[in-house]
């Protein structure tokens, strides 16, 4: 065999490498779409809608007292069936106009979920997580809950279309969804930061002065704002996902709980 004709098989051998490992590729993304989105068929059944209060009108004329008098007691038992499951679910995040929709978990630090679904079997959309340094039951000032930013959309990728300030100023409610308890999300802030933000990442909220320091600061980097009433004594929550198109950065969505 000549040299030309070594080059020439071994250029063909190379070229076949690559068209392989390409198909490989694309059969592997598919395959894991596939399985992300049957996951995604079998949770979505347990996804909670938001629970009226039954006001039962008699004689008081304090229409706030009757309604907490007969309010009933706030039960999604579909997450409490979920967590039958699967005990590291906390509970049900949804942001309507976007594909937020998704239970949520919490484990003993934020890596383990990264690349694993509910179920603990390796996916490239992970699952979404709250900061394992944050209460279960939202009581701490601030908490975090973490998506991969996915080119579907899926997991935390429709949070992009939040960029557009339309967008953003006609989708301002999402929701919480935990056992015993639905909160409104009432969104007010859209930004980009970095990936190692003090602020937002950090866990300084000791003091009075620190939490109003935290609602200034969102105020500040936002790239959209909306000028609604929030004080140091109320609760934060930001979703958090990666930008394809910068490493560092990241996209937050926060809003308060109502």
């Amino acid at each position: 065999m000549s040299f030309r004709q070594t080059i020439l098989m071994a250029s063909v051998m190379v070229l076949l490498g690559v068209i392989g490992y390409s198909g490989y590729r694309l059969w592997d993304i598919y395959s894991h779409r596939a399985q992300e989105q049957e996951l995604y068929k079998q949770l979505i059944v347990y996804r909670p809608t938001p629970q009226p209060w039954q006001v039962i009108e008699d004689d008081i004329t304090d229409l706030a007292v009757v309604q907490m008098a007969h309010r009933p007691p706030i039960v999604n038992q579909s997450i409490l069936d979920l967590q039958g499951t699967h005990p590291n679910v906390v509970g049900w995040v949804s942001v309507p106009g976007t594909d937020v929709d998704h239970p949520f978990v919490q484990t003993n630090d934020n890596s383990f979920y990264l690349n694993r679904d509910i179920n603990h079997v390796f996916s490239p959309a992970g699952t979404v997580f709250m900061d394992y340094r944050n209460c279960y039951d939202f009581s701490d000032f601030h908490t975090l809950v973490y998506g991969h930013h996915m080119r579907n959309g899926s997991m935390f990728g429709t949070l992009r279309e939040f960029n557009d300030r339309a967008f953003f100023d006609e989708n301002r409610v999402g929701y919480i969804f935990l056992p015993f308890e639905t909160y409104v999300l009432e969104i007010f802030a859209f930004a980009i930061i970095r990936n190692n933000d003090r602020v937002v990442y950090g866990r300084h909220f000791d003091t009075y002065e620190d939490r109003e320091y935290f609602i200034d600061y969102v105020r500040r980097v936002a790239l959209h704002y909306n000028d609604i009433e929030v004080t140091p004594d109320d609760r934060f929550i930001t979703l958090s996902t990666c930008r394809n198109d910068a490493a560092n950065s990241r996209m937050i969505l926060v809003g308060v709980l109502r």
